[in-house]
């Protein structure tokens, strides 16, 4: 319709908007004529292209295979154990029985770190009842009669020096008051022992005829000797910087006070490493922005490196992550990821877990502590909770699983692999559990799989079914000439489901009787109908069960349709003798010769059906390439007379215009002359 701005009737008091519409009808009907056509054509496009797609898939996958007799040697394997392994056959696969055992599964290497603790400095006591006892049990003088474990419980720790204890004075001396008397026990020096003081204040106490004297039992020592009416007291001399004095070393501070009767010292305590229960989290509920750092686990670890090395020989990956003070443990385990791992911490369990990317010894991988210069310091995987072997404080463990291989032995052949699944001569087997020495052999049985080769050949024909029934309802349909297409002022006036149903009869008439859908039924239904030469005998597929159902029993849109006599899934002739699988199993070439050349003959003619010409694309069993020509001329043809259209319509609006122009100075004059006659 044209842009121009139209005033009609204003004078003349005529409706010309609609005297205009009937004028230019006949035009405007030619315009919605084309736009019709084209949308049919356009439907119709849609149709073959639907129909294409499924012919070439039939005839690129399902019918290109059966062209080839390698396509129908289907083979079926049976397992004795099939908790132990899962086996697939292909055609290669020798039929017979064979034994297997499976010796190994193929595993990821997997490290589950211990429960982290925070490492910090404290003052702990030296005698641990497990560990002593632990320490017994491994005592070569224990084992050799030299000493009890009783004796060696109770001077656990006593070779520790007092320097080991805080007390770094040499030529330091001790002052003991028994009484009213003195005693000097002099030369002390940090490098002693404790055995080696005691030793050297029973000696002082004796030498001067006192009878006093100091024992050491399970990391306490006991002054014995004084009575209810002596004293014993003690002094040592003070001890330089934050070292302790030889009375505050041995537990002994309180003999300074003076004591009576037999004393026992306090529990005797050194410097070392105490863990206490570490809860980190990439931030915490006080700083929501604050995540745990590696050195929160322990500050010993900063300035230290992990080494991390995955596979074997040449071809090993080796990383080394270098542990910074502000570095979170995130980014530890993403700088370990990055090197050929998968490394995380568990925030609920605390603990580290890196396990290799893939099963088998070649993707291996080891971990190593480094101190800043490059040298092995088993303390940074300790801290880290990542040593094995090893007993911790909170009593938790790392454990590791050891990458390993899969292990079979097929006929007395052993064969590895780093995944848990082989393929040997044919057979494709997935190992699942080990046999135990007390399992039997395993047996795999092979055979022709008969079924096999009856369903390939039913699929084949549920495809073929699929497309011959479209394509003969769409050839058989009725005709559509009283279905006129719909304007949009009918459209409006229907409900949607009938202009859907009133636009499907028209679409499913489009290719009633067409000749190129008729040149692709033949294709197909002239190569399943022919007879072919079949060593010496002609055969068809009738003469194995296969054939169309009787012409009044059946629909019209399925009498092309294929059925095979006899089989289960086939609603009309299930009780029918099943020829099919008979032949299969009484003489499988045979049957494989027979459909291999029928394949053969309609792959060909579908081929040739399909080739490129002038009016159509390779690959193609309909005129595309004429049809794209003729929706474009569509185009062309709408656009001139939809231009027509307005040039006509806009020249009975000039026209009907001019009129009322005239119209209105005709008007004006008589009103200028009723004016004049008025005065």
């Amino acid at each position: 319709m044209s842009d121009l701005l139209r005033m009609t009737g204003m004078y003349s008091g005529m409706d010309t908007e609609s005297i205009i519409q009937q004028l230019v009808q006949a035009k405007a009907q030619k315009v919605t004529n084309l736009k019709h056509d084209q949308k049919k054509l356009e439907w119709k496009t849609a149709k073959w292209q639907d129909l294409n797609k499924r012919i070439y898939k039939l005839y690129t996958g399902t019918l290109s295979n059966m062209r080839l007799a390698g396509s129908y040697a289907k083979k079926k394997t049976t397992v004795s154990d099939p908790s132990k392994a899962t086996i697939t056959a292909s055609e290669g696969a020798v039929n017979g029985t064979q034994s297997l055992r499976i010796n190994k599964l193929a595993k990821a290497g997997y490290l589950t770190g211990a429960k982290v603790s925070m490492k910090r400095k404290g003052d702990v006591s030296i005698f641990d009842e497990e560990k002593a006892k632990a320490a017994a049990k491994e005592s070569q003088d224990v084992q050799n009669g030299v000493i009890t474990e009783e004796e060696f419980i109770k001077n656990y720790n006593s070779s520790l020096t007092l320097k080991d204890l805080g007390v770094a004075d040499d030529n330091g001396q001790l002052t003991v008051t028994v009484g009213t008397d003195q005693f000097i026990v002099g030369n002390i020096n940090s490098t002693d022992t404790i055995s080696d003081f005691i030793t050297k204040f029973n000696n002082a106490a004796a030498a001067a005829g006192k009878n006093v004297s100091m024992e050491y039992d399970r990391g306490k020592v006991t002054v014995t000797g004084a009575d209810a009416t002596t004293t014993v007291k003690m002094s040592s001399s003070s001890p330089s910087g934050t070292n302790k004095t030889i009375l505050q070393g041995l537990g002994l501070a309180d003999m300074s006070d003076g004591q009576q009767d037999t004393f026992t010292g306090n529990a005797i305590t050194m410097k070392d490493y105490i863990y206490e229960p570490g809860d980190f989290k990439n931030y915490s509920e006080k700083d929501k922005d604050y995540k745990a750092k590696v050195s929160d686990i322990s500050p010993d670890l900063v300035g230290k490196k992990i080494k991390l090395t995955v596979g074997k020989g040449a071809d090993a990956k080796v990383t080394e992550v270098e542990i910074t003070a502000d570095m979170e443990i995130g980014q530890l385990t993403s700088k370990l990821s990055e090197g050929g791992v998968r490394a995380s911490f568990d925030e609920a369990n605390q603990r580290f877990f890196i396990s290799a990317m893939d099963t088998g010894a070649d993707k291996e991988f080891t971990l190593e502590g480094l101190d800043a210069a490059g040298n092995t310091d088993d303390s940074v995987l300790t801290d880290l909770g990542l040593k094995t072997d090893y007993k911790y404080a909170n009593g938790s463990e790392a454990t590791r699983i050891d990458a390993q291989d899969a292990e079979i032995v097929l006929n007395g052949a052993v064969f590895t692999s780093d995944k848990n699944t082989f393929t040997i001569n044919g057979l494709s087997i997935t190992a699942n559990a080990v046999t135990k020495e007390t399992d039997e052999n395993i047996n795999i049985t092979t055979d022709t799989d008969y079924d096999g080769i009856y369903d390939m050949i039913k699929d084949f024909i549920t495809e073929y079914n699929d497309i011959m029934n479209e394509m003969t309802k769409l050839y058989s349909a009725n005709s559509a000439r009283k279905y006129n297409m719909l304007t949009e002022e009918e459209k409006e006036a229907m409900s949607d489901e009938e202009v859907e149903q009133w636009e499907d009869t028209i679409k499913g008439s489009l290719l009633r009787k067409d000749k190129d859908l008729y040149t692709v039924m033949q294709c197909m239904t002239g190569a399943i109908n022919k007879g072919y030469d079949i060593g010496g005998e002609t055969l068809y597929l009738v003469n194995f069960g296969i054939g169309t159902g009787s012409y009044f029993d059946t629909e019209k849109a399925e009498r092309n349709a294929l059925h095979i006599m006899g089989d289960s899934d086939d609603d009309k002739y299930s009780d029918e003798k099943n020829k099919l699988k008979e032949a299969i199993a009484a003489d499988p070439d045979k049957v494989i010769e027979l459909f291999t050349t029928m394949s053969k003959e309609m792959y060909s003619s579908l081929h040739d059906t399909m080739g490129s010409t002038e009016y159509r694309s390779i690959y193609k069993v309909y005129d595309d390439k004429r049809m794209k020509n003729e929706y474009d001329d569509y185009t062309k043809r709408i656009k001139e007379a939809q231009k027509k259209l307005d040039a006509y319509e806009d020249k009975w609006y000039k026209k009907f215009s001019a009129m009322e122009v005239a119209l209105s100075k005709l008007q004006s004059s008589q009103n200028s002359l009723a004016s004049m006659l008025g005065q």
